[in-house]
């Protein structure tokens, strides 16, 4: 009997150890598993981190380009040369005196090329400022008068654009709407914002 006994408990002491074993062997298998999906997030986190980098690089190099190429009191950014335009004038009077600069109105790409002339228009006490938008073609469809092409980035106030009257075509940065676009009619006199491209 007791050298039943002796078996017995030696089979539990081996299970256990093997149990523990295992156990351990688990965790050790847990933490790696833990590990390398911390290193996968940090290699994408890297990545993002490199192309924000090489982004603002991109953005440093374009603008250098036009601190050196803009005419004078031409403010620059990122590749281009902008010049409000003190004088008011009508929407295609606004146009021909931005040709006559070698410029076009304004034709904004995207939200940070907006929000530097924003931050740039809160300066100056113009309530209207021109752009290069308008649906004159077809309601309702804004395109850029530089190249013809749709707006893929707009940024109207809430409501806009609403051809109120029927007779609304032309886009503006619009003060009382804290500088959002509004829509207005193109024989408004209003001051304007050309754009001249570097040449690179």
């Amino acid at each position: 009997m007791k050298g039943y006994i002796g078996v017995v408990f030696a089979l539990y002491i081996a299970c256990s150890v093997a149990t523990q074993q295992c156990s351990k062997y688990h965790y050790e298998e847990q933490i790696l598993s833990k590990v390398v999906r911390l290193e996968h997030r940090l290699d994408i986190l890297e990545e993002k981190l490199s192309k924000e980098d090489n982004n603002k690089d991109m953005d440093n190099q374009l603008e250098d380009k036009a601190c050196t190429q803009c005419p004078d009191g031409w403010i620059q950014y990122a590749g281009s040369c902008y010049m409000i335009m003190e004088e008011k004038l009508s929407f295609d009077e606004a146009r021909a005196s931005c040709l006559k600069l070698n410029a076009d109105l304004v034709h904004i790409e995207n939200a940070r090329e907006n929000t530097f002339l924003r931050n740039h228009l809160r300066t100056l006490k113009g309530t209207a400022f021109w752009i290069g938008l308008t649906d004159t073609d077809t309601e309702g469809v804004f395109k850029w008068v530089d190249d013809n092409s749709k707006a893929s980035f707009t940024d109207w106030d809430g409501g806009q654009p609403d051809d109120y009257g029927s007779r609304e075509d032309c886009a503006q940065f619009y003060a009382d709407y804290d500088l959002k676009w509004n829509d207005g009619r193109c024989f408004a006199i209003l001051q304007s914002i050309c754009e001249m491209k570097v040449k690179v």
